[in-house]
């Protein structure tokens, strides 16, 4: 009578060709992750600086969203700015906060370096176009740019830079 099933060579020999296919994949998977954390990381600005202009619109003051510790990497948070001086006291009223990805690098330009302001009409405070660049850690080719224009509008950018910012 003939035995149907698999051998225990069989079995190892199945075993090793998975593991031989897993090794392969890992470093297209490892990039997949980076590519969504950073997509990520873009998405929750675009929605942090919308909730900032949108807030600043309904509450008809100005509203500040500022990095943590100074460094868009680190996270930020979305605060009414009721005394006007772009920094966050202890008595103003925060709306959001959020923490950054421990790979995910971002990085403004001189004016948004630290904060992004918006005024009761929705406009930029600081009276000039901003860029923030998302990009990992460790590289200095930017795959996102979050473009904040004087009118306030925010978009998305995938191509097109000049410079590579987080260089």
């Amino acid at each position: 009578m003939r035995q149907h099933g698999l051998t225990l060579i069989e079995l190892l020999a199945g075993l090793v060709l998975i593991g031989i296919i897993a090794a392969l994949a890992m470093p297209t998977f490892g990039a997949l992750i980076d590519s969504q954390r950073r997509q990520d990381t873009a998405q929750q600005l675009i929605s942090g600086l919308r909730l900032a202009r949108v807030e600043a619109i309904l509450r008809g003051q100005p509203v500040i969203m500022q990095a943590l510790e100074g460094e868009w990497s680190q996270g930020w948070n979305v605060f009414v700015d009721g005394n006007r001086n772009q920094f966050r006291d202890d008595d103003e009223l925060i709306l959001a906060e959020r923490s950054g990805h421990r790979n995910v690098k971002v990085v403004g330009n001189t004016r948004v370096a630290a904060r992004v302001g918006f005024d009761s009409t929705g406009r930029l405070i600081n009276n000039g176009n901003g860029t923030l660049a998302v990009c990992l850690k460790d590289s200095p080719t930017s795959h996102a740019q979050i473009a904040i224009a004087v009118t306030g509008r925010v978009s998305l950018r995938s191509e097109g830079f000049g410079t590579e910012p987080c260089a």
